[in-house]
């Protein structure tokens, strides 16, 4: 039986070193070697030509390391969630690595549990999207303790890694939108597990209609869960009201799906009785009818930053943090027009 090819037999065909072969093979990123895209490009043409397959274990053992990163995510209904996730995925597939996946469910006990469960596995390091970090400092103390390379999503202060959204910008670009619009009674669906996920898109709904000199009426905020369900609840409480809002923000698209479902219900029609907007940007949003006017945030860019992030803090545990910002823009779509007069 023939032997398999071996680095050494590509390092050979490519006229290249087995330590070059290694690094583009296994698409590390460093300052100890510098390969041009000439090089990188003969040492697949050599691998292909060779039908050469690495073997993960061998890589495994060599290197010390497992090629494989934890990630905590809230859930799996959520579309925003799924378009982080697929950017992590595809990022860590570019790079030869593979995905352990823990969900939390929004349940503080399985996040504990989760986290304590990547704890265990030998991973290289972790990509958390955390929603109640601050009730667990011992697991998160245990994990910075023993050196695991962590980054968040989104932004967990100033000493760690992290990668965000600009919410605050986005917010308020929609509420300018809507303001200009001439809605002066707009509903705001906030649905969220813990109010402090939702804080700053609540601060700029308030301060955007006192800058206009729109009284902020508390009847018209109403809190609620994060499910689908819970925004066709909140949207027809807001609708039953004696003075019924003209516009609607749901804080998440997936919110304003049961919102516009709940205003169809009543006999509604968006945007022409009420308009409607959601936030995150997802596909979803494009697809309903009418198209939902939102504010994009790229999830799958943040996803594939969170990833680069996290191998540079893999490769060097002690450059200082590093954090990315994204920002968000306005879309707007047929879903929200001026207020009738």
């Amino acid at each position: 039986m023939a032997r398999s090819p071996t680095q050494a037999d590509v390092a050979k065909l490519a006229g290249v070193s087995r330590s070059t072969v290694s690094f583009v093979l296994n698409n590390r990123r460093g300052r100890a070697i510098s390969i041009t895209e000439k090089t990188r490009q003969k040492v697949l043409e050599a691998a292909q030509q060779l039908g050469y397959a690495p073997n993960a274990l061998a890589r495994s053992l060599r290197s010390g390391q497992s090629y494989t990163v934890g990630v905590l995510i809230p859930n799996l209904y959520n579309p925003h969630y799924l378009e982080l996730l697929e950017g992590i995925e595809q990022e860590l597939a570019d790079h030869s690595y593979h995905l352990a996946l823990v969900v939390t469910n929004f349940d503080p006990e399985r996040e504990r549990s989760c986290l304590q469960s990547l704890f265990q596995q030998r991973l290289d390091g972790l990509i958390l999207m955390p929603t109640f970090w601050d009730l667990l400092s011992d697991e998160v103390r245990l994990l910075s303790d023993r050196g695991r390379p962590m980054v968040f999503l989104p932004d967990e202060g100033s000493g760690v890694d992290w990668v965000a959204p600009d919410i605050r910008g986005g917010a308020e670009m929609l509420m300018e939108h809507l303001l200009a619009l001439g809605h002066c009674r707009i509903g705001f669906i906030n649905g969220a597990v813990r109010p402090k996920l939702t804080q700053t898109r609540h601060a700029v709904y308030c301060e955007k209609l006192v800058a206009a000199g729109v009284p902020c009426d508390e009847s018209l905020i109403c809190d609620c869960g994060p499910t689908m369900q819970d925004g066709y609840q909140a949207a027809t409480k807001l609708l039953s009201s004696s003075r019924p809002p003209t516009a609607i923000w749901a804080i998440n698209d997936l919110l304003a799906v049961g919102a516009l479902r709940a205003i169809h219900a009543r006999g509604l029609r968006v945007p022409e009785d009420v308009a409607l907007a959601g936030f995150d940007g997802t596909a979803l949003a494009a697809q309903l009818y009418p198209p939902l006017t939102t504010i994009r945030s790229p999830a799958r860019l943040m996803g594939r930053r969170a990833v680069q992030i996290l191998l540079r803090r893999i490769e060097d545990p002690k450059c200082k943090p590093m954090q990315t910002l994204f920002e968000t823009e306005l879309i707007v779509r047929r879903s929200t027009v001026p207020a009738k007069a």
